[in-house]
């Protein structure tokens, strides 16, 4: 399959409700609905599409550029995209997704995301690199933002094993910010053990809301969530209230019906995920017993949580 017109789709200036008129429209066959002269559609959204299929050039030679590089396109109506998402995010499922690595990592039967703060305590990144390394040894493949702090130290403990991870990106798979994480991390890549994967265009860069972003995918791709520690919820900067992103991934999860689990520190965010119900308390200790008891308290029930056995219509292959 072409992901090109998936590619176009995704990234041009369509309302969220035009892109999904469009692959009403299409049966999920974009290449044939595009050849067919786009039957179906109004006046207005036709030549708004034509529009963007004007950029049809510019956007086949970056996808050349990306399948040199080695990076994966999958198009929403591909057989290799995880089923999970779309079972999971249903509308709200990404349009096309860019794998640096092994795409089947994806569709694991076993994985957990852990969450924390970038400028977290010493304990609670040990606890992360600790819950990295037992996850993956254990056959999880851990799900992370790949941010400084907690994202990174359970990655860290899940290469200290040879686990297998992926790391959602704030940013496209080209840009500088990507190039990087590629540079420093393509042995495990090239080996299969991580794959790198952003729904945003390739070469966009960081920004806050990117980061936001991704916490519904970070936690679609996972049976559980775990946070080693949190700020409060809002904090206020120069006047603004400013929400945390890892308060944002625990909510997502509590939305999505996965199962969240917070280490008892003392610390202020951690206390309030209890004290409010929103995570079950595990213990801080030293040793593997929190990690097994959170492995005790996923029964099959939970691990399912909201996933069911219907499939969008928009992203069905061709």
């Amino acid at each position: 399959m072409n992901p090109l017109y998936w590619m176009l789709l995704a990234h041009s200036r369509l309302k969220t409700a035009e892109k999904m008129e469009v692959l009403r429209a299409a049966s999920g066959n974009l290449e044939s609905f595009i050849e067919d002269g786009l039957p179906g559609l109004s006046d207005k959204l036709r030549l708004a599409l034509e529009e963007v299929l004007g950029e049809a050039a510019v956007m086949g030679l970056l996808l050349g550029e990306l399948q040199n590089q080695g990076v994966k396109v999958v198009a929403g109506a591909a057989p290799e995209y995880p089923l999970r998402l779309k079972q999971t995010l249903r509308q709200s499922t990404p349009l096309v997704l860019y794998v640096a690595g092994e795409p089947s990592l994806l569709s694991s039967k076993r994985s957990i995301a852990i969450v924390g703060s970038r400028n977290a305590t010493p304990k609670a990144l040990e606890l992360a690199r600790r819950a990295g390394r037992y996850f993956a040894r254990e056959g999880y493949v851990v799900v992370t933002g790949m941010a400084r702090g907690v994202d990174l130290e359970a990655f860290q403990g899940a290469r200290e094993v040879s686990g297998k991870a992926i790391g959602v990106l704030p940013f496209g798979v080209s840009a500088k910010e990507s190039l990087k994480l590629l540079r420093e991390y393509q042995e495990d890549i090239f080996s299969g053990r991580l794959a790198l994967l952003s729904e945003l265009h390739p070469l966009a860069p960081w920004k806050a809301q990117y980061a936001m972003m991704r916490n519904r995918i970070v936690v679609a791709l996972s049976d559980v969530l775990l946070v080693a520690q949190t700020g409060p919820k809002e904090t206020v900067e120069q006047g603004r209230k400013r929400m945390s992103g890892t308060w944002d991934a625990v909510e997502q999860a509590k939305r999505l019906g996965r199962p969240i689990f917070v280490f008892d520190l003392p610390i202020e965010g951690n206390q309030a995920l209890i004290a409010q119900g929103m995570a079950q308390p595990l213990p801080a200790s030293p040793g593997d017993q929190a990690f097994m008891q959170l492995e005790d308290a996923l029964s099959p029930p939970a691990k399912k949580s909201r996933e069911t056995p219907i499939q969008p219509p928009l992203l069905t292959p061709e």
